[in-house]
């Protein structure tokens, strides 16, 4: 019979991850909210909402430290973090409802929320 092995604290990480990302994801997918777009932002358990028409900075405090998040001409896009892999700094500004942007280090998830008007574009397409 085969021995069974034990869950290592790595793959609890992974798993753990994992749970995170498929819940924001069908978050982001079904959580809109109705309204005008506005520009929500979740770290450490705590939100900020903005107008996504509003030219601001704000700093946002997770656990690595301040995440710097610009809003400017009806976009949102993370100007400096102190992640250590910076991905977060390297994705596109994000403009239309339902698009988001995550910092998994720092704890910090950005997206922009609303009712959609109109037609929807495709953002990309898989084969």
């Amino acid at each position: 019979m085969a021995e069974m092995k034990r869950l290592t604290l790595l793959d609890a990480g992974i798993i753990g991850i994992t749970v995170i990302a498929v819940g924001l994801l069908a978050f982001s997918v079904y959580g809109s909210r109705e309204g005008t777009p506005q520009v929500l932002i979740e770290a450490s358990g705590q939100q900020w909402i903005y107008s996504i028409e509003s030219d601001t900075v704000v700093s946002i405090p997770g656990p690595l430290g301040p995440t710097e998040v610009t809003i400017h001409q009806g976009g949102v896009h993370v100007s400096d973090s102190t992640c250590r892999n910076k991905v977060c700094e390297s994705m596109k500004t994000i403009s239309r409802i339902g698009q988001w942007i995550i910092c998994l280090p720092n704890d910090v998830f950005i997206r922009i929320e609303g009712i959609e008007t109109g037609e929807r574009e495709v953002d990309d397409v898989a084969f």
